[in-house]
């Protein structure tokens, strides 16, 4: 009985969690940066990058991102491009020269709506 009531609560507090951070924004501008010729965009949220980050990412790459992980390279700045292509596609940009040589990261099409939030925060200083 005491573990039926633990798996009730557990699944009464995450059923009640907002996953509004999860919903796409019509607010989103993009711009395109004349320092180094990247697509910035705007009203993307690094914290809800950050978030995305630590749920999907740290079990390879390391949990600072400008640190290599024990299976991923460091990804900060990272361009949108390196991770839409690695995260939809398992591919690189064309003229990209990979940090290391495996190619065993996982496709992860459903984060493709956080990847603005993502770039937010592995690009922030």
């Amino acid at each position: 009985m005491p573990r039926f009531c633990s798996i009730l609560i557990l699944f009464l507090l995450l059923t009640s969690c907002d996953l509004n951070i999860f919903k796409e924004t019509d607010t989103d501008v993009e711009v395109v940066s004349e320092k180094n010729n990247e697509t910035l965009t705007l009203g993307s949220d690094p914290e809800k990058g950050k978030i995305v980050y630590y749920a999907n990412c740290i079990s390879c790459h390391n949990y600072n991102p400008k640190k290599p992980g024990s299976i991923g390279p460091q990804i900060y700045r990272s361009s949108k491009e390196l991770l839409s292509n690695k995260i939809n596609f398992g591919i690189y940009p064309k003229n990209y020269k990979p940090k290391r040589s495996t190619k065993i990261m996982p496709l992860q099409p459903h984060l493709d709506k956080e990847i603005a939030n993502l770039h937010a925060f592995l690009n922030a200083p």
